[in-house]
């Protein structure tokens, strides 16, 4: 897999998109758990992919990716980047994404839009927590993977070591491309495998041929190895099928394995899939401002083209018109006329775009779908400057407008926002101060809770109550109903009493209501949503001028909020379903971390050297338990949680913290 590095050619036409005709383009993701050396080696491949004339350092902070000061300042990765080399008819879009847990979601929007990646280990350190979260992610979603193991010349490095940690905790299906020499030491270097001698053919046949029955075949039938050009046929297909991870050595402060993992990537990972001729389909990952405030939108072209003025979709039933198209290219994003499919660009003009929106048709099978997770904490937000509260409140209103993940919910004198951790918080403080020159100060962060009602609870406002200045007359009834049921609206009032001329039917008027209900219930009397609630409406009545739709969303507004106050309603917290791993000789220590915490193990069983404990476990204890895990399991637990169900607290109305 030697091949000379030649550097992309210059493009014929200035208006298309900058690669040679026929040329492949990959989308690349690197990934890995935080300081495993992931920014330092995107730094080594684009330096030796000739698109850098030298290689940033994250000590000295001057890496080409990351570019936010707290990046800068915590030496990690906090927003997806991307970055482009070439070599020989491959140009690769490297897309660099967070490794913090803080900023999962930005990880699962990076992973959507790859072709293949390269998940790197420390060869000190070893498999990880977050590595095993990010490779069950990638095999989630089928992306193919290669494993660089990183650091091999760092002190206490173990190669081997870590290649066996890879088979027991991720997979078996791995197969070396190389051998470590004088591991641990400055003279560390990667040494190819020789599939050309005997033994070293044998042994990668058999590893093949587990996946491989033609191979298996010709193997048996042959008294003498395949070849190597067979096992490379054989290794790139399987690899493009994830059926095997080829694993690479190296280390990218000294360069050593840097080039043979740019040749397996451009040989063994799949181009990008997808018809220039299609109809245009483009997925955001990414949004951020120019200086002048306009959107720009970093997506994925997934399939056509999408150019200067075009008018498409943007999801929701919007539309827009797209303003200027810059695509990646070596040396960095380049304006042109159109960005093609495969391709990632960076488009103005599409406002009200989100991120994980579809920009144009949204195809029938369009490829690995990220799952975000909802942020599970709440944090109020004040301006160190009370009379700046209300450009902190537009500010925030600006990044929830962009990133739905954000749930924005006012206050008076603050505002609450959804984060994920610590780290997050102090990202949007930075955020907030370079963006718009705003400090603030975060209070009372807590997991969100629900309000579930209490008993039954009913309210009426008719015409001609004092102080009840709408022409309609509302009564409602709301009680407790199942857990998991929502919202449910049931209209017993008589049909002739409904003020239908402004609704056009009864459903029309059944639809509004729910919508009218939306805001009193977003904002209980502990000041959680209202959830698991069945609301009646018992009665209703109007003038002969009859009232307007203002009239009847306001007194809805009212009415609710007064059966809630009568019914009463019980703050409850979110509960997590959990499967942790560990190491079988650990679980004593385990076992106590998780008594501590107020975890209910369910059931345990061993595989091997290794336990898995499954039980559930409040959520606001889940980052507590994940540090923890660390001593408890000398660094090899893992700790995986998804939400399962609310559970009233102790104390009505305290934040869980």
């Amino acid at each position: 897999m030697n091949r000379p590095h030649s550097p992309a050619p210059a493009p014929h036409d200035p208006a298309t998109a900058g690669a040679t005709p026929g040329a492949r383009r990959l989308n690349l993701g690197v990934v890995a758990h935080v300081d495993a050396g992931k920014t330092s080696l995107t730094e080594a491949l684009l330096h030796a992919g000739g698109a850098i004339e030298q290689a940033g350092r994250v000590d000295d902070g001057t890496t080409q990716t990351d570019t936010l000061a707290l990046e800068r300042r915590r030496g990690i990765t906090i927003r997806s980047a991307v970055a482009t080399f070439a070599i020989d008819d491959v140009t690769v879009n490297l897309v660099d994404t967070p490794g913090h847990p803080d900023f999962i979601a930005e990880v699962d929007r990076s992973l959507a839009v790859l072709d293949g990646a390269v998940l790197v280990l420390s060869a000190v350190e070893g498999v990880q927590a977050q590595t095993i979260v990010l490779y069950r992610a990638l095999h989630r979603l089928g992306i193919p993977v290669l494993f660089f193991v990183n650091k091999i010349d760092r002190g206490g490095a173990a190669p081997e070591k870590v290649l066996e940690g890879i088979r027991s905790r991720l997979s078996t299906a791995l197969v070396p491309l190389g051998h470590v020499r004088n591991p641990g030491t400055a003279a560390a270097e990667v040494a190819a495998c020789a599939w050309e001698r005997p033994a070293e053919a044998e042994q990668v046949t058999g590893l093949l041929a587990d996946h491989d029955e033609g191979l298996l075949k010709d193997w048996l039938a042959r008294d003498h190895p395949v070849g190597a050009q067979r096992l490379r046929a054989a290794l790139g297909r399987l690899t493009r099928a994830g059926d095997i991870h080829p694993v690479l050595f190296g280390s990218a402060r000294t360069g050593a394995g840097v080039r043979p993992l740019i040749e397996a990537v451009t040989e063994l990972l799949p181009a990008a899939p997808g018809d220039d001729r299609a109809p245009a389909a483009a997925q955001v990952f990414k949004i951020e401002r120019s200086p002048g405030g306009q959107r720009v939108c970093t997506v994925r072209m997934r399939a056509g083209t999408l150019g200067v003025r075009d008018r498409v979709s943007v999801g929701g039933g919007r539309s827009a018109t797209v303003t200027a198209v810059e695509v990646f290219e070596p040396g960095g994003p380049v304006r042109r006329t159109r960005a093609t499919t495969g391709q990632i660009a960076r488009v103005r003009g599409l406002d009200g775009a989100r991120i994980g929106d579809w920009i144009g048709c949204r195809p029938a099978a369009p490829g690995a779908a990220a799952t975000l997770p909802e942020p599970g904490y709440e944090t109020r937000v004040t301006a160190h400057d009370p009379a700046r509260q209300g450009e902190l409140h537009q500010a925030l209103t600006e990044l929830a407008d962009i990133d739905p993940l954000i749930a924005l919910r006012p206050e008076r004198g603050a505002a609450r926002i959804r984060i994920y951790g610590e780290v997050q918080q102090e990202f949007l403080a930075d955020t907030l101060a370079a963006e718009y020159g705003i400090a603030v100060d975060f209070h009372d962060t807590g997991v969100v809770c629900v309000e579930r009602p209490s008993r039954t609870g009913s309210a009426m406002l008719r015409l001609g109550d004092a102080g009840h200045l709408y022409n309609y007359t509302l009564g409602m009834t709301v009680e407790p109903a199942a857990p998991g049921a929502g919202v449910e609206l049931v209209v017993t009032a008589d049909l002739a009493t409904l003020p239908l001329h402004v609704y056009g039917n009864a459903a029309g008027y059944r639809a509004a209501i729910l919508e009218y209900l939306h805001e009193p219930l977003a904002v209980g009397p502990h000041g959680w949503r209202v959830t698991d609630v069945r609301i009646t409406v018992t009665d209703s009545g109007y003038p002969p001028a009859g009232p307007r739709a203002a009239e009847v969303r306001r007194t809805a507004e009212l009415v609710l909020r007064t059966a809630l106050g009568r019914a009463g309603t019980t703050v409850c917290e979110p509960i997590d379903r959990f499967a942790l791993e560990a190491p079988a000789g650990e679980l004593p220590q385990v076992l106590a971390l998780l008594g501590r915490h107020g975890a209910i193990p369910e059931a345990t069983r061993t595989a091997g050297l290794l336990a898995v404990i499954t039980g559930t476990v409040r959520t606001a204890e889940v980052h507590a338990v994940r540090a923890g895990l660390h001593g408890a399991a000398h660094g090899e637990g893992v700790l995986d949680s998804v939400p399962d169900h609310y559970r009233p607290v102790r104390t009505t109305g305290r934040r869980p913290r």
